[in-house]
C-alpha cells in the first residue's frame, strides 16, 4: 500500500508543475538558434543575461537598479529580456506585475550585474516598496556566494509595510521537489533547498543549477494578492569534496603504508649490519 504522505506529495508536485504563475526564470526554452549571436541565442559574449517571464500576458516588466531608479522591461513573445549591464555594481531587480479585478500578482528576482561600485547598500532595495505582498530575502545571498543545496534560508513575507503572521509558504524546485512552511508571529520563514540533483559531478562547474520558486498568496478586503520569489541554486559541494577527501584519506594511507615498510625494511638492515 502507498503511504499517504507519499501520494500527497506527488499531488503536491503535480500541481505545483502545472499551475501558471507569474514568475522569472533562468531556465530558458530550447532554441534551435541558439549558435547565433545577440538576442536569439540566448548568449555569446556582449548578449547579456536572458531571462524568461513566465505566464506573462498582459503584465508591465521592469528593472530596478540599486538606487531604486526604474528602467523598463519589454519582454518578447516568448517572454525573454536580456539584462545588459546599468553601469552599477549590486544587485538588481526584476519586477513584474499584473492587476486585474480582485487580484494582484507580483514576480521578483535579485540579479547581480557588475559596473561601478555604488553607495547604495543592497538592503536599500531588498526593503523597498515593491509590492503589496512582499517575499524578502533576509539576508540576500552575497555576490561570490550562492544558494545551495542542504543549505537554509531565511526570508520575511511581509503585507504593506507589515510582516504578515500565519501564511503559508510554498517552495517548488524545477528538479521537482515540494515543500511548505508557515510564517511565524513576527512573518518569518526559512527553508532548508532539497538536496535533489538526480546526478552531481565533481566541482561545481561541472553541475549545471537548478532553480527555485517561492511562492506565497493572501487574500485581503476582497483581493488576491499573489507573489513568487526565484533564483537559482546549487548542487551542494560536500558531494564531491566527501569523495575528495576519501581519496586523499585513501593516498595519505598507502603512502603511510609505504613509509613504515621502507623504515622497518630500513631498520632491518642496520640491524643485519651491527
Amino acid at each position: 500500500m502507498i503511504p499517504r504522505t507519499l501520494i500527497l506529495t506527488a499531488l503536491l508536485a503535480l500541481t505545483g508543475t502545472t499551475q501558471a504563475a507569474l514568475s522569472w526564470s533562468s531556465q530558458l526554452p530550447p532554441n534551435p538558434h541558439a549558435d547565433h549571436a545577440g538576442h536569439g541565442g540566448h548568449g555569446g559574449r556582449g548578449a547579456g543575461t536572458p531571462f524568461i517571464l513566465r505566464d506573462g500576458d498582459g503584465a508591465t516588466a521592469q528593472l530596478r537598479l540599486p538606487t531604486l531608479v526604474r528602467r523598463a522591461l519589454e519582454p518578447d513573445a516568448q517572454g525573454l529580456v536580456t539584462l545588459q549591464p546599468s553601469g552599477l555594481l549590486s544587485y538588481h531587480l526584476l519586477l513584474a506585475t499584473r492587476s486585474s479585478p480582485g487580484r494582484e500578482e507580483v514576480a521578483l528576482r535579485y540579479h547581480y550585474l557588475n559596473g561601478k561600485p555604488s553607495d547604495a547598500s543592497p538592503s536599500l532595495l531588498v526593503n523597498s516598496r515593491k509590492a503589496t505582498l512582499d517575499i524578502i530575502p533576509a539576508p540576500l545571498t552575497r555576490e561570490h556566494q550562492r544558494y545551495q543545496a542542504n543549505g537554509a534560508y531565511h526570508y520575511l513575507l511581509r503585507y504593506g509595510d507589515l510582516p504578515l503572521a500565519n501564511t503559508e509558504v510554498r517552495l517548488t524546485t524545477s528538479n521537482g521537489s515540494v515543500l511548505s512552511t508557515t510564517s511565524d508571529h513576527r512573518g518569518r520563514l526559512s527553508f532548508t533547498l532539497p538536496d535533489d540533483f538526480p546526478e552531481v559531478q565533481a566541482g561545481r562547474g561541472a553541475n549545471r543549477p537548478a532553480e527555485f520558486l517561492l511562492s506565497a498568496t493572501h487574500t485581503q478586503a476582497g483581493t488576491q494578492h499573489l507573489t513568487t520569489l526565484s533564483a537559482d541554486y546549487h548542487a551542494d559541494p560536500a558531494h564531491w569534496r566527501s569523495a575528495l577527501g576519501g581519496w586523499l584519506a585513501l593516498l595519505g594511507g598507502f603512502v603511510g603504508g609505504l613509509a613504515v615498510v621502507q623504515f622497518s625494511r630500513n631498520s632491518s638492515e642496520e640491524n643485519a649490519r651491527d
